[in-house]
């Protein structure tokens, strides 16, 4: 009976947190299901890019207008990779692009490689936010078995990530 007890009670506790990660407030949704003051500002600032999908997240798990963010993912000259971030009435929040690792400006991946002597650096998202105005780099890293993501500025300082957006866990996947 106790075995039984403690396998009950483990897994609730495992449901419980698996529950609880910010990508299960993430779905996709159909572009007539975005708000049209978002979808006019996508098109304002990005007129010649095709948006591939539409994502919403729900920050918090909450469904008022000031906690739900809108994605786009989309291509630029054919290439995909980016995203941006709005709130419902169109504001933008971010928006990001992905970069290989070989093009990495070179003061930044020096601080990295300086910084991290065991991992290889995977890849790059060069994100831009706008309230307040500020741009990191969110660089992927690899070792033999774990991954890590860690943020510099474009001066090739490190950012802590609790100083970061909640957003910037959508990116980190």
């Amino acid at each position: 009976m106790r075995k039984i007890t403690i396998l009950v009670f483990s897994l609730l506790i495992c449901f419980i947190t698996y529950s609880q990660d910010v990508n299960n407030n993430v779905h996709y949704v159909a572009q007539s299901e975005v708000p049209q003051p978002v979808l006019d500002r996508q098109e304002a600032l990005f007129p010649t890019n095709f948006v591939s999908e539409w994502q919403v997240q729900e920050m918090d798990g909450m469904q008022n207008a000031e906690n739900i963010r809108y994605i786009a993912k989309f291509e630029e000259d054919g290439r995909p990779g980016f995203s941006a971030s709005y709130l419902p009435n169109g504001m933008l929040i971010f928006n990001s692009e992905f970069m290989p690792s070989e093009i990495i400006p070179a003061k930044v991946r020096l601080k990295i490689d300086s910084d991290y002597k065991d991992y290889t650096i995977r890849h790059a998202d060069f994100i831009t936010f706008y309230n307040p105005k500020r741009e990191i780099y969110m660089i992927k890293l690899l070792d033999e078995i774990n991954v890590n993501y860690v943020f510099y500025n474009t001066a090739g300082n490190k950012v802590p990530k609790d100083s970061l957006p909640e957003e910037i866990l959508l990116l980190m996947n």
